[in-house]
């Protein structure tokens, strides 16, 4: 099945076969992660997030320690490749903002900002980096699936609620001084938040169904702010940038931020406790 757990599966067996799944797909890609180590480098990077995101919720059934070592080898997994994936995370973000650029500043010098980009892209040697990631997954391949105890509904309660409550204190941050690293971080927290949501969905439909698309929605624009940051950090030095590009550039992200704000806003209006109380399954009548 795909990242959801199902309505019958306890948290522990669904959790556990949600990572197996992760696990299993980031070992055949990495059979072929020579052949394009850039794109090997997106694609596991979101496996690592993934199988953190799973972690996350499954902390209350394995423990607080067990979870720190999982969660910190996943995390460092995922570091190895972040200079590769930074390489080509600003062509992405360019090829992102594109259509808006082009009408800005033209077809011919968004074109040579590629152009830039891509020729430091090729200056970035992955294999090492590649080479070193597989060995550490190969070397734990016995050892990668954590124990869980099955956990109960209000187990995911609790870790429904901590996400919650992390993403709505990243957003208050974000949105107080709009920095970059802050708005990364909301960024981080939210589509943590929507992965747990997606995951969860089927166990809490009448509060997460309609919750994913949402949430979802919020890490994309908060995606376009950092594809933003991406862009103008890469163009910095840039001698041939039209005159206004910047500003361009900064209008498109204040545009970003106040619709960031506003679903923002919709979505975690509600203090923690009582979101949480929402997931609550309903009495039944005697």
């Amino acid at each position: 099945m795909s990242f959801i757990l199902a309505p019958h599966e306890t948290p522990g067996a669904g959790l556990t076969r949600a990572i197996q799944e992760q696990v299993a797909k980031l070992s055949v890609e990495c059979v072929d992660a020579a052949q394009d180590a850039s794109a090997f480098a997106h694609k596991a990077r979101v496996r690592c997030k993934r199988v953190r995101a799973a972690l996350r919720l499954a902390k209350p059934l394995m423990g607080a320690k067990a979870f720190r070592k999982e969660n910190r080898w996943w995390r460092d997994q995922a570091r190895l490749l972040s200079d590769l994936r930074d390489a080509g995370a600003r062509l992405e973000a360019l090829e992102t903002l594109r259509p808006f650029l082009a009408a800005r500043i033209g077809t011919a010098m968004t074109r040579k900002l590629g152009e830039r980009f891509d020729q430091e892209r090729q200056q970035v040697e992955g294999g090492e980096a590649v080479s070193l990631f597989i060995e550490r997954m190969n070397k734990r391949s016995e050892t990668l699936i954590p124990d869980m105890q099955a956990g109960t509904r209000e187990d995911m309660m609790d870790a429904l609620g901590e996400t919650y409550r992390l993403g709505r204190i990243a957003m208050k941050a974000a949105l107080k001084d709009e920095e970059p690293e802050l708005l990364h971080e909301w960024r981080k927290q939210a589509k943590y938040h929507a992965l747990h949501a997606r995951l969860m969905r089927l166990q809490f439909p009448d509060v997460l169904d309609q919750r994913v698309a949402g949430v979802r929605d919020l890490a994309g624009l908060l995606g376009e702010v950092q594809d933003i940051e991406v862009v103008a950090a890469g163009a910095e030095d840039w001698r041939e940038a039209p005159k206004g590009f910047f500003d361009v550039l900064k209008t498109r992200r204040n545009s970003l931020v106040t619709g960031a704000r506003a679903t923002g806003a919709a979505l975690f209006a509600e203090k923690p406790k009582a979101w949480s109380r929402q997931l609550t399954p309903p009495v039944l009548a005697e």
